[in-house]
Order: C-alpha cells, then sequence, then structure tokens
C-alpha cells in the first residue's frame, strides 16, 4: 500500500475517532472511568494531548525524519507492539508507527487500559484502506499462539523483561530474527535553572499528572533553591492542581513510613497525604515519591547519567539551557505530559526503528 494512502487514512481515523459524537469513544471513556481504570480528568487530558500532537504536518515531518517511503518501510513485516496501561492511551504512538510504517500491525491490549485503544483502530479499519489482516488486536497473548513476529515493542521495568520474553518463547511468537524495541525508562528529571522563573503550574502538571505514572513524570526537580524556599507556594499549587484533578490512586502504607522517617531525620519535606516530595536521599524505591535536589546543569547532568536506562527526558524552562551529555534528551517541561507525535521514547525513533531492515 502507497505511503499516502496509509497517511490519509490515519488523519482521517484520528479525525473521526475524536470527534465528540463518536459513540464508541464515548462508550469507552465511560466504561475506562466507572471501572476504576483512570479518572475522566487523565483521560480527557490524555485525548486532547493525541488531538494537538496529531496533524498532517505532524505527520510528514515524522515520516521526513524517519526516512519512510515506498521504498523503505515495514511493508511485509509482522510487527507485535505488547502495549502497557500505565496512563491512559500510553500505547498510541507505537500503534500508529506500527500502522504508518507499513508493518502487519498485531497489538496485545493492556488489562489495565482495555477500552481506549481499540476504538482507534476500530476507526482505521473503517476507513476501508486496511485489511483484517493488516490490523489485529487480542486481549490475550494466548490468541496470537504460533504467529512470526519480526518485530516486537514492549515497556515496562528491567525486571519484568526476561518473563515477557519468556512467554513469548512459549507461545512461539518470535524466532532467533525477531528484533526487540524494550523501553525501560521509569521517570524524568526537571531542571528548573532560572530562580526567578520556577514554572511551579508546568513543574506540578509534569509531577503530579497521571499521580506520577508515566516515564515522562518528572520524579527528580533540580532547583537552584531547596524544598524549604518554595514548599508554601508549591504546595498551593498541588492543592489547585487536585481540585480540577484529584489522584486517581492512594499510596499503600510505606509512603506513611518514609514520611516518618523523614521527620525522624529532620529532612526537608512536603507531606501531601497521597504524594510527597521530599529534598535529596534519592533512593527511587517506590511510587508517588518526588524528589527535590538544590543544583544547577551540571547536577541534572550528573543526575541523569547516574539515572542510567531509568530515565526518559530532561525537562528544561528554556530553550537555551543546556543539560551537559543530554542534549537529545532535553525537552522543554511545558510539553512533559503532552509530547509531539513524533517524541522518542527511551531515546529511539519509534518510526524509524520500525523502518530499519
Amino acid at each position: 500500500m502507497h505511503l499516502e494512502k496509509r497517511i490519509s487514512a490515519l488523519l482521517e481515523a484520528t479525525q473521526n475517532w475524536l470527534n465528540k459524537d463518536n459513540e464508541y469513544l464515548s462508550t469507552a471513556y465511560d466504561q475506562t472511568v466507572r471501572e476504576g481504570f483512570f479518572s475522566f480528568e487523565d483521560v480527557k487530558y490524555a485525548l486532547l494531548a493525541i488531538r494537538e500532537a496529531v496533524s498532517e504536518t505532524a505527520v510528514r515531518d515524522w515520516v521526513q525524519r524517519a526516512g519512510l517511503s515506498d521504498t523503505s518501510s515495514a511493508e511485509g513485516q509482522n510487527v507485535l507492539c505488547l502495549h502497557a496501561g500505565n496512563i491512559p492511551l500510553v500505547g498510541f504512538q507505537d500503534a500508529f508507527a506500527a500502522i504508518l510504517s507499513g508493518a502487519t500491525y498485531y497489538g496485545k491490549i493492556s488489562r489495565k487500559d482495555p477500552y481506549l485503544l481499540p476504538t482507534f483502530l476500530n476507526e482505521v479499519k473503517k476507513t476501508g484502506v486496511f485489511s483484517d489482516i493488516d490490523i489485529q488486536w487480542v486481549h490475550s497473548l494466548k490468541h496470537l499462539e504460533g504467529l512470526q513476529t519480526d518485530k516486537i515493542l514492549f515497556a515496562g521495568s528491567e525486571d519484568s523483561v526476561p518473563g515477557v520474553k519468556q512467554r513469548i518463547e512459549e507461545l512461539h511468537l518470535a524466532s532467533s530474527k525477531t528484533r526487540y524495541l524494550v523501553r525501560t525508562a521509569h521517570f524524568s528529571i526537571a531542571c528548573l535553572a532560572n530562580p526567578q522563573d520556577l514554572r511551579m503550574e508546568e513543574l506540578v502538571e509534569a509531577v503530579f499528572r497521571y499521580g506520577g505514572k508515566g516515564c515522562r513524570s518528572v520524579a527528580i526537580v533540580v532547583a537552584p533553591v531547596g524544598l524549604d524556599e518554595v514548599k508554601s507556594e508549591l504546595t498551593d499549587h498541588v492543592r489547585d492542581f487536585w481540585s480540577k484533578n484529584p489522584q486517581q490512586e492512594s499510596p499503600g502504607p510505606r509512603l506513611k513510613y518514609r514520611y516518618a522517617y523523614n521527620r525522624a531525620i529532620t529532612r526537608t519535606q512536603v507531606w501531601l497525604n497521597d504524594f510527597l516530595l521530599q529534598e535529596g536521599g534519592l533512593e527511587m524505591d517506590q511510587d508517588f515519591i518526588c524528589y527535590w535536589v538544590q543544583g544547577d546543569e551540571q547536577k541534572a547532568a550528573e543526575l541523569a547519567a547516574g539515572a542510567g536506562d531509568r530515565l526518559q527526558s530532561v525537562y528544561v524552562t528554556d530553550s537555551e539551557t543546556r543539560i551537559p551529555g543530554f542534549e537529545e534528551r532535553t525537552e522543554l517541561l511545558s510539553v512533559a505530559q503532552a509530547p509531539p507525535l513524533d517524541w522518542k521514547p527511551d531515546g529511539t525513533d519509534t518510526l524509524e526503528w520500525l523502518t530499519e531492515r
């Protein structure tokens, strides 16, 4: 199939999918919220972010940068996407890229986000450009047993990777030639270099949206001032954010133990009942904690280097700010939770990787 047809079909499908009169998406939205997978506000935010990200210009620019063409594509390849479900529609980019690449798309829908992505895939099929063979998805890998894949994409912690690969082998879904793209990034860092412009609203959005569960969510803040100097202002912004975007999940008792420990050693912290901000002590051993570190761009670079494969991005508030050694991972804080269509999970261009032979 010609690339132009795929581009037109995906743009048409996205527009129809996001149409306010789309009853299928509305039903999936309601089910997702009613069954407690994600909050109303977080699903709305995710859909608005996709609406802003997907345009003809964005798609064509991505195609050009990735080197995708009629003569350089993934046509004839079977691509399996094991979609994550830590935040709503986190698998959208993988699905969009796989279909755009020309590959035969097979998706394993996450049990933690079972309703939303299939409504988009249905809209793609309804364009009539793709056959039933081109786009398929399941809710259990068992239903794809014996499928020989050329490429497999999935995200998860480093600890989960062996188990996932073992399951793939048990179901004979891969061969010795199958290529894997495994994403293991867990969090991002924000560097607020300008003491006169700490961008509290943008920072709170980046830290607290989705309860901090996304790899683009900020878990470490590097700032020129200590937490004690901004804790009152920061708390006000968090309370305001939560009044409009209630946190879906509550942490377990371990968070209270950490709070008690911090008090015992007189560590500066901000206790928010369902979230904890603390200065220093970067253990990175549980969710619902954001760490505040006083420092500059060099300190941010040191922390980024120490994070290794767990790091997704480093955010700055000024495009002129440089994080030594992490220029390619540096993005603006304002787009932390609403990335462009062609953003690079774990530093890899998904469409470019799919197109490689």
